[in-house]
């Protein structure tokens, strides 16, 4: 979380595209930027997980076996002139890697809101939302900084036995066996390959600069290992 801040950070000052995809060494809720650090409902299987909050808004998404992108985009882009077209711009390259892997997704193209918002991200329902029969397997959230963007995703794979009520693109298609090392890093570059071409924008070569690198180890100790950031409300 703290990279992705001196990434967005890097997009406002510097005027630098970054894409980045990452997984998580245990399973971890990350809540919306304005998303209380609760659950009205009492969920055993998640309750007990650590958890981060993300500067990005939306639902908490409980990472485990999926892949989670984080997207800086500069404020002189047109696309960050327009927020919902962003979310088409990067999931619609994801569509098309997937299909090219055999795995036929699409946009969801309505949303749906019920009366009090699921805590889980994968509860929710947006139009821009990429599902697989129906089924929710990525979702985004953003947010602005003098003018620039940062678009978190997570694009769900397998099922969590901690969240078995959200099912993961590969056990729909029962395909579990592709998730390997392999399958992800070759789906991760094809989406940063296809992305970068979709919005012809080189993507900033080298991972994290002296200065990023220094600004993030900052944000983690000062900012994102403090309890009272996660735990607000």
């Amino acid at each position: 979380m703290a990279i992705d801040e001196a990434l967005l950070e890097s997009a406002a000052n510097q005027e630098w595209c970054t894409l980045r995809w990452y997984q998580w060494n245990q399973p971890t809720i990350s809540l919306g930027y304005f998303q209380k650090n609760e659950a009205k409902e009492s969920v055993e299987n998640w309750k007990d997980l650590p958890r981060v909050r993300r500067l990005s808004g939306g639902g908490a998404i409980l990472h485990h076996h999926e892949l989670t992108y984080a997207f800086a985009l500069p404020g002189c882009h047109p696309l960050a002139k327009s927020p919902p077209e962003l979310y088409v711009a990067i999931h619609q390259p994801i569509i098309d890697v997937l299909a090219a892997h055999g795995l036929q997704v699409q946009f969801r193209g309505v949303s749906f809101r019920s009366e009090t918002e699921p805590f889980l991200c994968f509860g929710r329902g947006d139009e821009r939302d990429l599902v697989y029969q129906g089924q929710k397997i990525l979702g985004s959230a953003q947010r602005r900084r003098r003018g620039a963007i940062v678009q978190h995703g997570s694009l769900l794979l397998l099922t969590s036995e901690h969240a078995t009520d959200f099912s993961g693109l590969l056990n729909l298609t029962e395909q579990v066996e592709r998730y390997q090392t392999e399958f992800l890093a070759a789906l991760t570059e094809d989406f940063s390959h296809a992305i970068s071409q979709a919005l012809k924008l080189p993507l900033k070569s080298q991972f994290l600069t002296d200065e990023e690198q220094a600004q993030s180890e900052s944000l983690e100790k000062e900012k994102y290992s403090v309890e009272a950031w996660t735990a607000r409300k």
